[in-house]
């Protein structure tokens, strides 16, 4: 769904599976992370919250270009590698997506 707002704003939450390590379920998200900030000019931001009352449960926030920039990032090879390692790794996914109304992605590449 197509927004008016010039950011597009992913956020995905993910479930650890039980007797899953934590810390390379951590490492596969970062890794992910680093990867489409680093070769994905339509990426701005990209950041992996891991929560405090639910240790098996984190969230990605990223910021896109806009859709355009998003879709081209599923269609990645870094993505596609990342999407079927990490059904070893999570039980559940729940994505949201919007707009942003309020403050700015990374200014650098912006």
């Amino acid at each position: 769904m197509a927004t008016s707002n010039p950011y597009y704003v992913v956020f995905v939450e993910f479930t650890l599976k039980p007797n899953v390590s934590k810390t390379d379920a951590k490492e596969l998200l970062v890794q992910n992370a680093a990867i489409s900030i680093e070769n994905e000019p339509g990426c701005f931001r990209f950041d992996v919250v891991e929560t405090y009352n639910d240790e098996a449960h984190f969230i990605l926030f990223e910021i896109y270009r806009d859709e355009n920039a998003f879709s081209e990032h599923l269609k990645t090879k870094h993505y596609q590698k990342f999407d079927a390692v990490s059904e070893q790794f999570f039980e559940g996914k729940q994505i949201r997506l919007g707009g942003l109304v309020s403050g700015t992605p990374d200014p650098l590449k912006g």
